[in-house]
């Protein structure tokens, strides 16, 4: 589903398990996860599909070159898919995105950025991948009060290395993942400059289409729905498609004041779509909001899956090393060339 949703406070805390904490991270899907059928294509889409190929096919680096296997693996149709939705099957719209990715990858290397340079933005567990949704998505997990550096190249570096890495936990049929912030704590300090903020929008937007699924925005009420609708703006791009889940407690006037300077940029579709999260399934208390506009989370996220702290059953504690090992042995040390 294309929208947002946030969840209303919640007035006591989740509950702690009172077994020792778990530090193995969830990097592989349910084993009873069935991936999805391959989307289907209708003639029209199919030949305009074939245009893309034929563009890129001009276009692609010479089989000599030490980043041909690279491209040559990224331009699978699945990834032609992708920027052809993008762009809603505007053929020269979806050549002009591809191109300018396809330099862009030459120059910037996402899938070959080196783990030693990114640790030291991994070390607090400010973002790491733990879980995965009822459609298979891995769950990239975010918190911001665990901000441990002013580098803002490297930061940057980091979030196109979890995107990477992220693509690579996805099981067969599964193209986005699902973000999971958590704001509980944080402080001015603790986010990314504007300039990093817009810099990583400008890679996202412009270079992983169609790689978002849901967002889940915790600890974080906004006071109004016109509120949250300027959320969209600041997280992500018209050409994505995530929905948002806030509980507890009130946002900061430095969020407020991001929002409104952003706010203006907001796709008003988006806004319209969207939706709260209710503590439990048929809840409509919120006079606020009428059924309509009310989703419950574990509709979409299995609570073995979930860490306590967000209302699961996982009393998971991040540790960087068990994390760190884990996530290059499964995405590759220092990196795995793989079917985009």
């Amino acid at each position: 589903m294309n929208f947002f949703r946030s969840e209303k406070t919640k007035t006591s805390e989740p509950s702690v398990n009172e077994k020792e904490p778990v530090h193995d991270p969830i990097l592989t899907v349910q084993e009873d996860f069935k991936s999805p059928a391959p989307p289907t294509l209708d003639e029209t889409q199919q030949q305009k599909l074939n245009q893309l190929r034929d563009f890129v096919s001009d276009m692609t680096l010479p089989d000599t070159d030490d980043y041909y296997e690279n491209e040559k693996r990224f331009l699978t149709d699945a990834t032609l898919h992708r920027y052809m939705r993008a762009r809603k099957w505007d053929v020269e719209a979806a050549k002009t995105m591809l191109k300018n990715t396809i330099v862009w990858r030459r120059d910037f290397r996402p899938d070959q950025l080196d783990p030693s340079y990114i640790r030291p933005e991994a070390e607090t567990g400010k973002m790491y991948y733990s879980g995965f949704d009822r459609s298979g998505r891995p769950l990239w997990i975010m918190r911001p009060r665990n901000q441990n550096s002013k580098d803002n190249e490297r930061q940057i570096k980091h979030i196109v290395f979890c995107l990477e890495r992220g693509i690579r936990l996805m099981p067969p049929g599964v193209e986005t993942v699902d973000i999971i912030i958590d704001f509980k704590g944080a402080m001015a300090s603790s986010h990314p400059s504007l300039s990093t903020s817009k810099k990583f929008l400008e890679i996202l937007g412009n270079h992983y289409p169609e790689r978002l699924g849901k967002g889940h925005w915790l600890n974080h009420v906004m006071p109004s729905s016109s509120s949250v609708s300027s959320f969209p703006a600041y997280a992500l791009p018209t050409n994505t498609h995530i929905s948002i889940y806030a509980l507890r407690t009130i946002a900061p006037w430095f969020f407020l004041t991001s929002f409104k300077l952003i706010s203006p940029f907001i796709d008003p579709v988006t806004a319209a779509k969207i939706k709260f999260v209710v503590d439990k399934k048929g809840d409509s208390a919120d006079a606020k909001h009428d059924a309509s506009q009310l989703a419950y989370l574990p509709d979409y996220i299995p609570e073995d899956q979930i860490e306590t702290e967000f209302f699961g059953d996982r009393h998971f504690s991040f540790d960087i090393n068990s994390y760190w090992s884990r996530l290059l042995e499964l995405t590759g040390d220092p990196y795995k060339v793989i079917d985009y």
